[in-house]
């Protein structure tokens, strides 16, 4: 069974919602989900999940615990062999580096699991230039 992680933005307009949730439904039914606990596209992905749903939640709200939660949730699709489908709706920070998600959590999560092995699909919710990171391949050294 197929390993789906979601990240993206915690506020959603009407139009970003419908894309999200078009995206989402059409994913095979019968596949495990690891969901954020935030709203917006966490809370979306929590509504519209097959039964198999795991929940990443943090402490607080704090930008670290946020953070940490989202590891987690990479390290445990990272393990499972599974995607992650990001829903950006602003352009990634120049600033981002592996231990600094400066300025958006989503691009932050998609990086490292990027930096874990994951295939990562973004489905920008705004015009925006990609990260070059994101269509380099993984060196393999086996």
């Amino acid at each position: 069974m197929e390993t789906f992680a979601f990240t993206g933005a915690r506020f959603l307009d009407s139009i970003q919602t419908e894309t999200v949730r078009e995206v989402l439904l059409s994913l095979p039914r019968r596949s495990y989900w690891l969901v954020g606990c935030a709203g917006g596209l966490d809370a979306l992905a929590r509504e519209l999940a097959p039964k198999t749903l795991v929940l990443f939640e943090a402490q607080n709200r704090k930008p670290w615990e946020l953070q940490a939660r989202s590891k987690r949730m990479i390290d445990e699709l990272a393990a499972a062999g599974g995607i992650l489908h990001a829903f950006p709706n602003k352009p990634c920070p120049m600033e981002l580096t592996r231990d600094r998600w400066c300025g958006s959590g989503t691009w932050g999560t998609a990086f490292y699991a990027h930096l874990k092995g994951c295939p990562v699909v973004v489905h920008p919710l705004a015009e925006m230039d990609l990260p070059g990171w994101l269509h380099q391949e993984q060196l393999n050294l086996f």
